[in-house]
């Protein structure tokens, strides 16, 4: 009898504990405030921050969950979402396709299956530029960096920490994810469509595939045509 009333006392416990954050959430068609795993604590100071924006929950918009929905943010070196629920971290559950919106930081994520580097990925990434042919996303990474012994008895050793990584921007194409190139000769070559209004366009708006602005204005305009 001990044993039974220890398996059922486990169960009721674990059911509360996975459905942490998830009472002000409505009309949701899936589970992404029941997730009960939290960031692991570290036990040793690391300097800079895992965050790409800001280490402050911010309001979020999410298409069919109420709208006080539990306030985000985006943890870059653990790729998970983030709530707060009676003072402790989760992280929230990823669902494919699920997008969510930062409108104070003018940023949308969505919850995708793709492939960097060749391998596969299911993490966020932030959108850029939404069209019917074709999509523009930027993956943002943070690393964790071992800190510097001191070359001496007498000095301390720097702290590990953690170091943004360089922003790499996907393109979506015909069901599949491309890193854009460095140069034009290479981006054409990909499978878009209308080839050469899109290296006239670029030509002509001196496009520069290292800025995130003209990347935009490129795919806006490949949607267009």
């Amino acid at each position: 009898m001990k044993k039974i009333f220890f398996a059922v006392v486990m169960i009721a416990s674990q059911m509360t504990f996975a459905q942490a954050g998830n009472e002000n959430v409505s009309f949701s068609t899936g589970n992404f405030f029941t997730r009960a795993n939290r960031p692991s604590s570290k036990d040793y100071v690391i300097d800079g921050s895992p965050y790409t924006s800001s280490k402050d929950f911010a309001k979020v918009i999410i298409a069919n969950y109420s709208k006080d929905v539990q306030p985000l943010r985006y943890n870059a070196y653990e790729d998970e979402m983030e709530f707060s629920q009676n003072n402790e971290t989760f992280f929230a559950n990823k669902e494919e396709g699920l997008k969510i919106n930062f409108p104070d930081l003018k940023k949308t994520y969505v919850c995708l299956n793709y492939r960097i580097d060749d391998k596969s990925k299911f993490g966020y990434l932030v959108l850029l530029q939404d069209g019917t042919k074709t999509k523009l996303y930027k993956r943002e990474k943070v690393e964790l960096l071992k800190g510097e012994k001191s070359p001496n008895a007498y000095g301390k050793d720097a702290n590990d920490y953690y170091a943004k990584e360089k922003d790499v921007y996907l393109i979506y194409s015909n069901n599949s994810y491309y890193k854009i190139p460095k140069n034009m000769k290479d981006f054409v070559s990909l499978p878009l469509d209308n080839k050469e209004k899109i290296s006239d366009f670029a030509k002509s708006n001196k496009i520069n595939l290292s800025k995130e602005a003209d990347l935009i204005k490129l795919v806006e305009f490949i949607n267009q045509n």
